[in-house]
């Protein structure tokens, strides 16, 4: 809107005779602009009263105009105030008979809201409510506002209240909320909150605010136990009468003694998440005592975790379901070295178990009887740069997955059952004698420098393998995949990141009798694809080929006799000029075919595709694009049937 510099401009945009306009955005640049000007181009952009949602950004000027807040504005739902800092007060919005959301952001000059604000609800004379349908409102990035002044007959419909970022607020907030589900108090230093009447209140959200001084009892609270509160200062926390359904604490201070001393025993009501957010433990617990109708813990962005973690791998967690524990970035030098040893028994209900850049852990073993009950289905270790070896449980239906655990140089073997295995980024991981779970499903081995497949390590037994995916750290390796590497089983085999490969081995090929998705990614030496490559596989469904930049051939490859084929990915082929001779039409199931990335391709085919073909996408291919233009290419005829054409992003 700053460069409108004319008021006349803006009137002959007739905003107000547009009565089907629902929603209006007006922005300002932070630019400095005339004022006088831009007040006289807003006032003349007065909206048809039909309008839904309004937005106002940045406006430089000093006064609204006569529009905003206006109650003939009889349909407006939505108005959303942003940064715009020159005003000392804010429009009387209480009167918009439909107003249901409002968000004011960075009015940084507004140092008081009042009767201003409410408009004619705030006189004695008046028992006309103000905001009647108000159902969510927030405030913030009110860096001076100090004095919030209630008429005590708003918001009885408010739903949601956010104050963020109020630094000098010090009034109190509104008594009676009797609707409001959600409050959100945050960085609001000086704030009192005190004698609230908010009996529907479900979630309630305090960080780092001034005071709670709630009246004894806290009956405002009733529906709390049911909820979910945030909040950074425990003693605060202690006076609300009923213990939530979820619990958030970021109070450093108090954590240990929390933990120790049962606080969070101590009500009746079933608390059944709990996070634990930015803190640092300074000494080893001597116990852990959380609730055991506890659902869902996560230790988050915390310090010094091993003071912490070997009390609470002792304690019995009855209806655990899901286990987070996410390391601090600050203990780097500060940490020292421990194990974690358990038993699965201690989690009978545990579902997710995850573990992300826990620093000092140096081993992880975990157990379980075969008489013990036990409910794991993931088992995720993320970047756990210390961590050396790991023993995990026979599960049959577990996905375990690591990465980036640069120090991980052993898998313990009570894995025999295990079906779903991810290894990525382990560089110095090996394979020891007792090899791989016999009952594998699924295995997916990405950037392990020291695993280059090879036949010793015992895939061919793997009679359950049907998932394989090798990816990066494969250095040397020539020719894959080698005779009597895989088993015949393999219904989807996965290729990326060979540096080195040359060639796609015929012999081994040839076993995978069973192929259903074949993909060959990122391999910038491939240059050969053997004759009869592609002829062994009579259930192929999906084939991709992505940057492999030296293959400039698929003629021999053996394509048109995939009569299965339904999906052809063909991606990042620089060299690939024709795909002529790969004989397109005899795929006779084809229904998807993507071609891109590949600026040297001319042609496509020389006969009609099949008419299975459902769905044809080609981008950067330049020569190909053209070839492909709507009646006027000369390959049009050829695609024309296809119900789904996109060249270069646009649909034909």
């Amino acid at each position: 809107m700053q460069n409108v510099v004319c008021a006349r401009d803006a009137l002959g945009a007739n905003m107000k005779d547009k009565r089907h306009l629902d929603e209006l955005a007006l922005k300002w640049s932070v630019v400095a602009t005339n004022d006088v000007i831009q007040s006289g181009v807003f006032n003349n952009l007065q909206p048809h009263p039909n309008l839904k949602q309004l937005t106002i950004e940045s406006y430089p000027g000093i006064t609204f105009p006569d529009w905003i807040g206006d109650p003939l504005f009889s349909n407006l739902v939505s108005v959303y105030l942003h940064w715009c800092g020159n005003f000392s007060s804010l429009p009387m919005f209480g009167q918009l008979p439909s107003l249901k959301h409002l968000s004011i952001l960075g009015m940084i000059g507004v140092e008081k809201v009042g009767s201003e604000f409410y408009g004619d609800a705030s006189s004695a004379i008046t028992s006309k409510p103000s905001f009647p349908f108000l159902q969510t409102l927030r405030f913030e990035c009110m860096d001076n506002w100090e004095k919030w002044l209630c008429c005590g007959c708003e918001f009885r419909r408010l739903q949601e209240l956010y104050l963020i970022r109020c630094p000098k607020l010090t009034g109190k907030l509104p008594e009676e909320l009797s609707s409001l589900k959600k409050l959100e108090i945050d960085r609001c230093e000086r704030l009192l909150v005190a004698s609230l009447q908010v009996p529907a209140i479900r979630e309630l959200k305090m960080l780092d605010f001034g005071e709670l001084q709630l009246k004894r009892p806290a009956s405002g609270f009733t529906a709390l136990q049911t909820s979910h509160i945030e909040i950074s200062n425990v003693s605060q926390w202690k006076q609300l009468p009923l213990e939530p359904h979820k619990l958030m604490i970021t109070d450093p201070d108090a954590i240990e003694s929390l933990l120790e001393e049962g606080i969070l025993q101590t009500h009746t009501s079933p608390m059944q998440d709990l996070e634990i957010w930015s803190c640092c433990f300074s000494r080893s617990l001597h116990k852990v005592c959380l609730p055991t109708t506890l659902k869902s813990l996560k230790i988050c962005d915390s310090d010094n975790l091993g003071f912490l973690l070997p009390k609470l791998f002792r304690c019995h967690h009855p209806s655990l379901e899901d286990l987070h524990i996410v390391s601090g970035q600050n203990d780097l030098s500060l940490s020292s070295s421990f194990s974690l040893s358990f038993s699965l028994a201690i989690f009978p209900r545990l579902i997710h178990f995850g573990i992300d850049a826990l620093n000092g852990l140096e081993s992880l073993c975990i157990s379980i009887s075969e008489e013990e009950p036990t409910s794991l289905r993931s088992l995720e270790i993320f970047r756990c740069d210390d961590l050396e070896f790991i023993e995990f449980p026979a599960l049959d239906s577990a996905c375990y997955r690591i990465v980036e655990c640069s120090k991980l140089k052993w898998l313990g073997h009570t894995l025999s059952s295990l079906q779903r295995l991810s290894l990525e980024d382990c560089p110095q991981l090996l394979f020891h004698k007792d090899g791989l779970p016999s009952n594998l499903r699924q295995l997916e081995i990405c950037e392990c420098n020291q695993l280059s497949p090879q036949v010793d390590w015992g895939l061919q037994r793997l009679a359950s393998l049907t998932e394989f995916k090798i990816g990066g750290g494969c250095q040397d390796v020539e020719s894959f995949p080698e005779e009597l590497l895989l088993p015949s089983t393999i219904t989807t085999l996965e290729i990326e990141h060979f540096p080195s490969l040359k060639s796609l081995d015929s012999r081994g090929l040839q076993q995978l009798t069973s192929l259903r998705k074949l993909s060959i990614r990122h391999c910038p030496q491939l240059q050969f694809i053997p004759q009869e490559g592609f002829q062994h596989f009579p259930f192929l469904l999906e084939l991709e080929m992505e940057d492999c930049p030296k293959l400039q051939s698929l003629k021999e490859a053996g394509l048109p006799s995939l009569a299965s084929l339904k999906q052809l990915y063909i991606r990042g082929l620089p060299e690939l000029q024709s795909l002529i001779d790969v004989g397109l039409q005899h795929l006779t199931s084809l229904e998807k075919l993507f071609i891109s990335d590949c600026p040297k391709l001319q042609s496509l085919t020389r006969e009609r595709l099949p008419d299975s073909l459902s769905f044809l996408d080609i981008q950067d291919c330049p020569l190909l694009e053209q070839r492909c233009q709507f009646e006027e290419g000369q390959e049009w005829d050829y695609i024309a049937h296809i119900p789904q054409i996109f060249i270069c992003d646009e649909v034909l």
